[in-house]
């Protein structure tokens, strides 16, 4: 094969795991698969940190934009990157001088991980400016969910990412809460995770009925709420243009079943179904193989969600506690 021929006649020695991964990404690249990822199987332990809330490096979730950037989706309070200078929406240049654009999310997830008191320097832009921020990796065991409590009678609920034990950590955390007069759910620059969790959030509040759905060939997956005892209190829910993938699943079932107002900007269009294929050495190649579809069978992909209001980040805060008012009025008159 054409890897044998450039192993046997090339001029200099070339080592075929490496060639074998270009040819792999290549191949991937060609399908137009924008969300498509190769993971060597020493990869596989970054794979599952992904959807894990406790890991060794900087306190920062990433995502690969259409274009194929590496970007910054959101920041761990009180880790290494939140005191940094870096901001969610940075594009990630270099690291300790390399340049990582065109790299997959998987390497540059590994580069970022390693050994505590690793010293990483990174270099991102932000628009037209570059910041460069040096820190130390240290072991983060984040937060998927920080609670609190807003206002006498309204609690919030910033969900960072989707990880293990995020549905359980809202349940946990509206035991302590006073939510009578509503809740409002902040997913912004949230870039998803396990689809099980933001289903699990989602039947907090809605009982029954469709959360998301997908259709592979010829058979349909339906995410159904089966809940018995939903919350009951009023819902906004906020989004922005980073808030993607099963954040928007989130976001849309609280739209179609009526169960929420969604405030903020349209959501980044993030709504594609991927799947694993393990190859024989083990390494794993995931691939787009489905698209979501909210309760109504909006698609996600591409268009996002569009808020029922439209508001700046900067007065989503109380646009946010207003909206809740009027649902909280108009509850008490029926």
């Amino acid at each position: 094969n054409a890897i044998d021929t450039v192993l046997e006649t090339g001029a200099q020695e070339l080592d075929r795991k490496v060639l074998e991964r270009a040819a792999i990404s290549g191949v991937l690249k060609a399908t137009g698969d924008e969300w498509a990822n190769y993971f060597p199987k020493s990869a596989l332990e970054v794979l599952q940190e992904q959807n894990s809330n406790t890991f060794t490096g900087i306190g920062v979730w990433l995502t690969k934009t259409r274009s194929g950037q590496i970007k910054i989706a959101s920041i761990q309070d009180n880790s290494p990157a939140a005191k940094s200078g870096i901001l969610p929406g940075d594009q990630i240049l270099e690291i300790n001088g390399t340049d990582v654009r065109g790299a997959s999310l998987t390497s540059v997830i590994s580069i970022i991980r390693g050994s505590t008191g690793k010293k990483i320097e990174l270099l991102v832009s932000r628009g037209e400016k570059k910041v460069l921020a040096s820190l130390s990796a240290k072991k983060i065991v984040a937060r998927s969910v920080e609670a609190s409590q807003v206002s006498r009678e309204v609690a919030l609920l910033e969900i960072s990412n989707f990880a293990q034990g995020t549905t359980e950590a809202v349940r946990r955390a509206l035991r302590d809460l006073n939510y009578k007069a509503g809740v409002i759910i902040d997913l912004r620059n949230n870039p998803g995770g396990l689809i099980e969790e933001a289903v699990g959030v989602s039947e907090l509040f809605i009982g029954r009925g469709v959360i998301v759905s997908y259709q592979v060939n010829d058979k349909e997956r339906v995410f159904t709420a089966k809940n018995s005892n939903p919350i009951q209190s009023p819902v906004v829910v906020i989004v922005n243009r980073n808030t993607a993938s099963s954040a928007e699943i989130v976001a849309g079932a609280f739209q179609d079943r009526n169960r929420g107002v969604v405030v903020g900007e349209r959501s980044y269009g993030k709504g594609s179904v991927q799947e694993f294929v393990t190859l024989s050495d083990g390494s794993r190649i995931e691939l787009t193989v489905a698209l979501f579809r909210t309760p109504s069978g909006r698609a996600i992909e591409e268009f996002g969600i569009t808020p029922d209001l439209e508001v700046t980040d900067s007065q989503v805060g109380v646009k946010a506690l207003q909206v809740l008012g009027g649902l909280t009025a108009l509850v008490s008159q029926r």
